[in-house]
C-alpha cells in the first residue's frame, strides 16, 4: 500500500463499483469497534508473549482499539488522524521493549485480517457479499501495510537497543579495565554487563595494531566475537574460561590464538585480575610487530618490555655491562654477542655450538672472553640476569 494512505488517499484502494458496500460496511464496523477488539483480544491473548505480565490488558486493549480503527479507516479510504498515523511504528517499538517475540508479534497483527474479515461477512446484507469479496485485497492490503511497519519499528528499536546495551557494556568495560579490581560495586556491573562470572578465570588478549582484521575473522569462525571490544584503537578479547576451581588449572588460551598476531596475558584468575592482565597485556603490544608475527606471551616479551620501563638505568647498566666490548674489533665483538645470546636462549653449549655452526670449545672460550673484557659471567645465574637485562637493553629486538 502506498504512503499516501495514512492522509486517506490510498488511491489504489478505490473501486467505484463497491465503494458504498465497503463504505457501509466500514461504518457499521467503526460503530462496532468496542467488541471487535474485544473478539480480537480474546484470540491475541494465545498467542506467546502476550501472556502475563508482558503485555497489561489496559496496553493490548488500547492498541487493538487503535489497530481495529487505522485498518478500518484505511479500508473505507478515510482519513487518518495524526494520533493514529505513526500508531503502526510504535507499537513496534513497545512490544521489542516489552521483549514479545517478533514472530509472535506479525502473528498478532495479520490476526487482524481474519478478525476483521469475519465481522464484515456478518455485516453485509446477503446480495451485497459478491460486491464485498471483490474488496478483500483491500482489507489485506491494509493489514500489510500495518505488518510492514509495525515490523520496521520492532527492528529499529531492536539496533536501538542493541547500540544503547553496547555503549552501556563499553563504558562499564572502560570502569572496570581503568580500575584496581578491587571495586565490588564496579566488578558488579562489569559482570552483569558482560554476562559472566566473578570468580571465572578469563583469558586476556590483545590483537596488533595491523592484525585485528584477522584477528575478529578468526573469533567470528571460534563463536566469541561478543567478548571482543575496543578501547582507544586497540582490539581486546576478555574471554571466560574454565571456572578457577581448587586443584585445577585454568585453560589459560586458545589453540586458534597461536595462529594469530597477538599478545596473550597470563590467565586472570578472577574478573578482579582483568585490569591488572590488560595492562600488562597493553604494555607488551608493542612487541607484537610485523617482523615479530605470531601469539606472544609474557615469556617472550618480558625483556623488551623491563629494557623500556629501565629508562635511563637500563642504559646505564647496558654501557655497565657492555662498554668494555669497544676495546675490540666490531668482527669479534659482534661474534661474543652472538655467542653470549644463543647461550642464554638455551643455557645448553652443545646447543648454542649446533646452532651457530661452531665447536662447542669454541663456543666454551668465546663465553670465557666475554667474561674477561666485561668481568660478567654468562653461565653464572645472576650474572647472566645481569647481562640478559643489558642486551635487551642494548640490542632491542627488531621490528
Amino acid at each position: 500500500m502506498p504512503n499516501d494512505a495514512v492522509s486517506g488517499g490510498a488511491g489504489d484502494l478505490r473501486n467505484p463499483v463497491s465503494r458504498p458496500v465497503i463504505a457501509d460496511v466500514v461504518t457499521d464496523c467503526l460503530a462496532d469497534i468496542d467488541r471487535i477488539a474485544d473478539e480480537y483480544l480474546q484470540e491475541v491473548r494465545t498467542i506467546d508473549g502476550y501472556g502475563g505480565a508482558a503485555v497489561v490488558d489496559q496496553d493490548l486493549r488500547e492498541t487493538a482499539v487503535a489497530s481495529m480503527e487505522l485498518l478500518l479507516r484505511l479500508i473505507g479510504d478515510l482519513p487518518v488522524p495524526e494520533r493514529l498515523a505513526a500508531m503502526s511504528e510504535a507499537l513496534g517499538h513497545r512490544r521489542a521493549q516489552q521483549a514479545v517475540p517478533l514472530e509472535s508479534l506479525l502473528r498478532a497483527v495479520r490476526m487482524d485480517f481474519r478478525v476483521l474479515w469475519t465481522v464484515m461477512l456478518e455485516k453485509v446484507p446477503e446480495g451485497s457479499l459478491p460486491e464485498l469479496t471483490k474488496d478483500a485485497v483491500r482489507v489485506w492490503e491494509a493489514v500489510e501495510f500495518h505488518t510492514i511497519r509495525a515490523h520496521a519499528g520492532y527492528l529499529n528499536e531492536l539496533a536501538s537497543m542493541a547500540q544503547e546495551k553496547e555503549t552501556q557494556r563499553a563504558f562499564l568495560l572502560s570502569r572496570l579495565v581503568s580500575s584496581d579490581g578491587k571495586d565490588p560495586q564496579v566488578l558488579g556491573q562489569a559482570a552483569r554487563a558482560l554476562g559472566v562470572k566473578l570468580e571465572s578465570s578469563f583469558v586476556v588478549a590483545v590483537a596488533a595494531v595491523d592484525a585485528q582484521k584477522a584477528f575478529r575473522a578468526e573469533a567470528v569462525r571460534a563463536g566469541v566475537e561478543q567478548y571482543l571490544h575496543e578501547r582507544d584503537g586497540v582490539l581486546i578479547l576478555i574471554l571466560e574460561d574454565v571456572p578457577a576451581r581448587a586443584g585445577r588449572k585454568p585453560e589459560g588460551t586458545r589453540p586458534w590464538l597461536a595462529l594469530l598476531d597477538c599478545f596473550v596475558a597470563p590467565p586472570a584468575q578472577s574478573l578482579a585480575e582483568v585490569p591488572l592482565m590488560l595492562r600488562i597485556a597493553l604494555d607488551s603490544l608493542p612487541v607484537v610487530t610485523a617482523g615479530r608475527p605470531g601469539r606472544h606471551t609474557v615469556r617472550d616479551t618480558w625483556g623488551q618490555v623491563a629494557a623500556t620501563r629501565l629508562g635511563e638505568y637500563g642504559t646505564v647498566l647496558a654501557n655497565t655491562v657492555l662498554g668494555p666490548l669497544a676495546a675490540i674489533s666490531t668482527h669479534e665483538r659482534d661474534r661474543l654477542i652472538e655467542t653470549v645470546q644463543a647461550y642464554l636462549r638455551s643455557g645448553s653449549v652443545s646447543e648454542t655450538a649446533g646452532e651457530l655452526y661452531c665447536h662447542r670449545n669454541t663456543v666454551l672460550n668465546r663465553i670465557a672472553r666475554f667474561e674477561q673484557l666485561t668481568g660478567f659471567d654468562p653461565t653464572n645465574p645472576q650474572d647472566a640476569a645481569t647481562v640478559l637485562a643489558a642486551l635487551q637493553v642494548q640490542f632491542p629486538p627488531g621490528p
